[in-house]
C-alpha cells in the first residue's frame, strides 16, 4: 500500500484526496496467505470481512477442535481471509497518473483559485508516490498545458483502501494468515458425505429434473458433503449444471456459498464453467490426481476433443491420420509433436518413405576455399591418352557406302 495523491478538477474546483494505492494494477493481494491450516488447541481466529462461512458449522468446529473466534484482531493469532474479502476492502476503478513534476508543471499554467492549487501541492508532499491519479476530464485538461509523452497513454485499473481498513489490514500484516478454504475443508466434520461415482449419477438425474425441489435437494447435498474428498464431482455438477444452479435461489444460501468459496469461485461464476476450469481449480487446490484426470477426460471426451487446441489440460503429442487417408497412402504415419513457447513443433514423422539425409553444419568460412586432405603419397602420373581411339575420323563429309540394307523403300 501506497500513500498516494487522486485529485480531479471540476469548473476550476480541485477535489483532493489521500489514498492507499495498490500500485501494481494487475493485483490486489493484500496479505501473504500461508497454506496447510491445522487447528491447535487454544487458537484464537478472527475473520476477515467477506468470509463465507456457516457460523453455525463454524460453532461445532469450534468445540470440536478447541478453538475460539474473536471480534478483535488484536486478540487473534490466526487470520482468516476469504475470496470476498479484497472487494470488501477495497475501492477500484480506472484513473490515469502522471508524475508529480508535471502537475506542478501544470499547476504553473492554469488559472485556478490558489487555494486549490495550495492544497494539492500540500497534498503532493505527503505523498509516497511518485505519481498522481486523475479521472478523463482531467487528463483532458492536463494535457491542453503539458505535454503528454509522459502520461500512461491509457488508464487502468487501479485498487485504493479508505481509511477506515488500512489500519485493521496493517494490524494483520504481521499475523499468520490463511484463506478461508483451509476451514471449509473440514468445515462440515468427518460425518460429511463423501460424493462417489455413483452419488453424482444420482445427483445428475436430480438436477436433469424438472422438478425445482430436486434441484434445491441436490444442491444441499453438495453443500453438506466433504469438500476434499468430492472435489472433482462437485466441480463437474458446477460445470454442467451451473444454469439450473444459477436459476435457483438456494444458491445464495450461506451453506451453498461456502462450498462455491472452498473452489475460489463466486456463485455467479457457476454458470460459465468449462472442463479445463474444473481441472485448473483441482490444480490450485492440489487435489487433482491420475484418477482424477481419467475420470474427468472420459466423462468429457468431446469437450477436450473440440478445444484441445486451447486446452490449459492436455495438448496433443501425436497426429495420425483418419482412416481414408491412411487407406490410400498404405502407411503407418504417425507425426510426433512438441510445443516451444506454445507453438507446435513437428519433432519428427513414422512412416515417411523418404527420410534427408543428415546435412553436416557448414561455417561461411569453411566455404573459402576447399579443405584438402593431407597425404604423403604421390599422385599417380597421368595415363597416355590415344586421340585416334576417341577422336572419329573425318571423311569430308561424304557418307560411307556400304552393302547394308537402310530400311527404307526408295521410289
Amino acid at each position: 500500500m501506497t500513500r498516494a495523491v487522486f485529485f480531479d478538477r471540476e469548473d476550476g474546483v480541485f477535489n483532493v484526496n489521500i489514498r492507499y494505492v495498490l500500485e501494481d494494477s494487475s493485483k490486489f493481494e493484500l496479505f501473504n496467505v500461508s497454506k496447510g491450516y491445522t487447528p491447535k488447541q487454544g487458537d484464537t481466529i478472527y475473520l476477515m470481512p467477506g468470509v463465507n462461512i456457516p457460523r453455525a458449522k463454524l460453532k461445532d468446529l469450534a468445540l470440536n477442535q478447541g478453538i475460539r473466534v474473536v471480534r478483535d484482531s488484536d486478540n487473534a493469532n490466526i487470520i482468516i481471509t476469504g475470496k470476498a474479502t479484497a472487494g470488501k476492502l477495497l475501492n477500484g476503478s480506472w484513473y490515469y497518473t502522471a508524475p508529480i513534476a508535471k502537475i506542478e508543471e501544470y499547476l504553473d499554467k492554469i488559472d485556478v483559485d490558489d487555494y486549490y492549487k495550495d492544497n494539492l501541492r500540500t497534498a503532493m508532499q505527503s505523498s509516497e508516490s511518485e505519481n498522481v491519479y486523475f479521472n478523463y476530464s482531467t487528463k483532458v485538461s492536463i494535457s491542453s498545458h503539458v505535454t503528454t509523452s509522459v502520461f500512461t497513454g491509457a488508464s487502468h485499473h487501479y485498487y485504493h483502501i479508505d481509511d477506515e481498513w488500512k489500519e485493521l489490514i496493517e494490524e494483520c500484516q504481521n499475523k499468520v494468515v490463511y484463506d478461508e478454504s483451509e476451514l471449509l475443508a473440514m468445515i462440515n466434520g468427518d460425518d460429511a458425505v463423501t460424493i462417489t461415482n455413483e452419488v453424482y449419477t444420482q445427483l445428475r438425474e436430480m438436477f436433469k429434473s424438472s422438478d425445482k425441489d430436486n434441484h434445491i435437494m441436490a444442491m444441499e447435498i453438495m453443500a453438506n458433503s466433504n469438500y476434499v474428498e468430492s472435489a472433482l464431482y462437485l466441480l463437474m455438477l458446477l460445470e454442467e449444471y451451473g444454469h439450473r444452479i444459477a436459476d435457483c435461489n438456494t444458491k445464495n444460501h450461506i451453506n451453498f456459498k461456502s462450498m462455491v468459496s472452498y473452489f475460489g469461485l463466486r456463485v455467479r461464476d457457476v454458470d460459465c464453467l468449462d472442463p479445463d476450469d474444473v481441472s485448473k481449480k483441482l490444480v490450485s487446490l492440489h487435489l487433482l490426481t491420475t484418477d482424477w484426470l481419467n475420470i474427468l477426460l472420459k466423462s468429457r471426451l468431446d469437450w477436450f476433443i473440440t478445444n484441445i487446441a486451447r486446452s490449459s489440460t492436455f495438448s496433443v503429442a501425436s497426429i495420425v491420420p483418419t482412416p481414408d487417408v491412411a487407406e490410400v497412402i498404405q502407411s503407418e504415419y504417425r507425426a510426433e509433436i512438441s510445443f516451444d513457447d506454445k507453438n507446435p513443433v513437428l519433432e519428427f514423422a513414422i512412416g515417411v518413405n523418404e527420410v534427408p539425409e543428415k546435412v553436416e553444419e557448414v561455417h561461411q568460412d569453411d566455404l573459402s576455399a576447399p579443405v584438402l586432405e593431407e597425404s604423403n603419397e604421390l599422385p599417380p602420373p597421368p595415363e597416355e591418352i590415344i586421340l585416334e581411339e576417341i577422336l572419329p575420323v573425318s571423311n569430308n563429309n561424304q557418307i560411307e557406302e556400304t552393302n547394308e540394307s537402310t530400311g527404307i523403300d526408295w521410289f
